[in-house]
């Protein structure tokens, strides 16, 4: 009785605090960007997977009725809607169309997915199976989103375009909807959150072995 208490109750109400920290974690950086008038050397591609990736669970709890999942990403959609913009204003033309691609491609993604299951004629079961596949698609480029920086990385040797907060969040973040999915036997919940932690470790281990150092801003490269 108490491990399941632990598991479906504890576990996901922890997730939810720590999903607000990760969604609120680049929040300091985009205020500062709008102080300043200038991106700098942050990546606004995980603000846009952000963006989608709270809609996406959204609407999987309205089909799953899950107050964990839908109190968790609500603050996210704000956040990630409020950064997402704010950068838009500040990024060079380069950054400006890689982010715009970005949301086409995740708003053609969710309309597939909303056209398959309110004309496709599925069950309930199927109705969430498909929009859960969607969930996780989305959710996996959301914690992959910063390690397009992986190049840059390895190449001037700093993490200066890691955002190491971003990565423990994603990490601790991973690891509590792991434990709630596991114990609702929920594939779509569980799965996708254990290879967001081994992104997000994958992003800490980068940061301690290769220190940020500060850098000029570079011309169209950009990471969290």
């Amino acid at each position: 009785m108490a491990d399941s208490v632990l598991m479906k109750h504890v576990a996901p109400g922890l997730g939810c605090l720590v999903a607000w920290a990760l969604f609120a974690s680049p929040f300091k950086a985009v205020l500062q960007v709008r102080a300043t008038k200038m991106l700098g050397s942050l990546n606004p591609l995980p603000m846009v997977a952000m963006w989608a990736n709270c809609v996406a669970w959204l609407v999987y709890s309205f089909l799953t009725v899950d107050i964990y999942v839908l109190a968790s990403n609500i603050p996210g959609l704000l956040l990630g809607s409020f950064m997402t913009i704010s950068c838009y204003g500040y990024a060079d033309e380069k950054t400006r169309n890689i982010m715009v691609q970005g949301v086409m491609f995740f708003a053609t993604v969710l309309t597939a997915a909303g056209i398959a299951v309110s004309f496709g004629k599925f069950d309930h079961a199927g109705t969430v199976y498909i929009w859960g596949c969607t969930t996780v698609f989305i959710l996996l480029i959301f914690y992959s989103a910063p390690l397009s920086a992986l190049a840059e990385v390895l190449r001037t040797r700093s993490s200066a375009s890691l955002y190491l907060p971003f990565a423990a969040m994603n990490v601790a973040n991973g690891l509590l909807w792991t434990a709630y999915g596991l114990a609702l036997g929920d594939l779509f919940i569980y799965g996708p959150n254990m290879v967001g932690v081994v992104f997000g470790s994958v992003q800490v281990v980068l940061c301690i072995v290769f220190p940020s150092r500060p850098t000029a801003e570079r011309d169209g490269k950009y990471a969290l």
